[in-house]
C-alpha cells in the first residue's frame, strides 16, 4: 500500500512523526473574581500537524520531490492525503508554510548530474484544514 498526496504517490513507509503530538482540545483557564476558576474548552477542528519523514529504508525519488515541490508552490492549495496502509484513512490538508520550509528534502547521495530516479531524504510538513 502507499500514501498519496493529491496526485502524487509516496512510499508507504514514510513515518508520521507527530501523529500523537496533536492537541485536539483547546482550553482557556481564567480566575474568577471570587477566586474560583472558569474553564473554557472546545475541540480543535483543524490545524492538526502531519509531518511525514523518510525512514531508514524509505526514500523519495527526485521525480516525487519535484512533484511535491510543484504542489507546495501553489498558494492556498488544499489536497487529500490518504494513507492506503491504514484502512484508507484520508485527511484534507494544506502545506504548513509557517514552519518553513514546508518541504525539506536533500539528496541521499549528491550527484553532479542528478536523475529523476535519484533518492531524497527529508520531511513533508502538512496540516489538516
Amino acid at each position: 500500500m502507499s500514501i498519496t498526496l493529491g496526485p502524487v504517490t509516496l512510499p508507504a513507509g514514510l513515518l508520521w512523526s507527530d501523529e500523537y503530538q496533536d492537541q485536539p482540545i483547546a482550553q482557556t483557564i481564567r480566575r474568577r473574581l471570587d477566586g474560583g476558576l472558569a474553564v473554557y474548552a472546545h475541540a480543535n477542528l483543524a490545524g492538526r500537524p502531519i509531518t511525514l519523514t523518510t525512514g531508514a529504508d524509505q526514500w523519495l525519488t527526485r521525480a516525487q520531490g519535484d512533484a511535491l515541490a510543484a504542489l507546495a508552490s501553489v498558494p492556498g492549495a488544499i489536497y487529500t492525503l490518504t494513507f492506503g496502509d491504514r484502512t484508507s484513512t484520508s485527511f484534507t490538508v494544506a502545506w504548513r508554510h509557517q514552519d518553513a520550509p514546508a518541504l525539506d528534502l536533500q539528496p541521499l547521495i549528491d550527484y553532479a548530474d542528478p536523475a529523476t530516479t535519484d533518492l531524497l531524504v527529508g520531511t513533508i510538513k502538512l496540516m489538516t484544514v
